[in-house]
């Protein structure tokens, strides 16, 4: 199976919205708001004591990679995470996968993408986008907090896979 750029969908997280997507090419229709009902994923924390960039920590879903991790067991679906310590073999990888048509769903730093424009970029290293092929230097990518594909030049998707910091994507 080949993704195409009419399976790319706008939604308002990355990590359900990856998820969604993911489970949609693969014949399972649950939209970004089921996948998110079925992770149990909504919830409020304020904690003033932690401080992500000087501010108290606010949030109102889950840690990130919750919301792959319990819609998958709730589906008794078998997730494949795969951490690369080696930037290279992380490539290399990605580039395997795609090569064979497969939909690569990563983490990556907010920070180092540059088609999010500058008012958007800060350090956060659990965003999620899809892969789904490259074209010369340039992966191609689904990411959902965008309304259309977007392109990205090898070197900055590398940055952005293993950037350094608090929740460390590790390719």
């Amino acid at each position: 199976m080949h993704f195409e750029t009419k399976h790319h969908q706008h939604t308002a997280h990355c990590e359900s919205g990856v998820l969604s997507t993911l489970l949609q090419y693969h014949q399972i229709d649950l939209n970004e708001a089921m996948v998110f009902g079925l992770a149990s994923a909504l919830s409020f924390v304020y904690f003033p004591f932690v401080k992500i960039s000087g501010m108290p920590l606010v949030s109102y879903r889950g840690l990130p990679r919750s919301i792959l991790k319990n819609t998958c067991k709730q589906l008794g679906i078998k997730l494949v995470i795969k951490k690369f310590h080696d930037p290279f073999m992380g490539q290399q990888a990605l580039n395997q996968a795609i090569s064979q048509n497969h939909l690569v769903g990563i983490q990556t730093s907010v920070f180092w993408l540059p088609y999010f424009p500058p008012e958007m970029r800060f350090h956060f290293n659990a965003h999620n986008l899809l892969v789904y092929g490259k074209n010369d230097n340039n992966y191609l990518i689904s990411d959902p907090v965008f309304e259309h594909p977007q392109q990205c030049a090898a070197e900055d998707l590398q940055k952005a896979r293993f950037a350094k910091g608090t929740l460390a994507p590790k390719g």
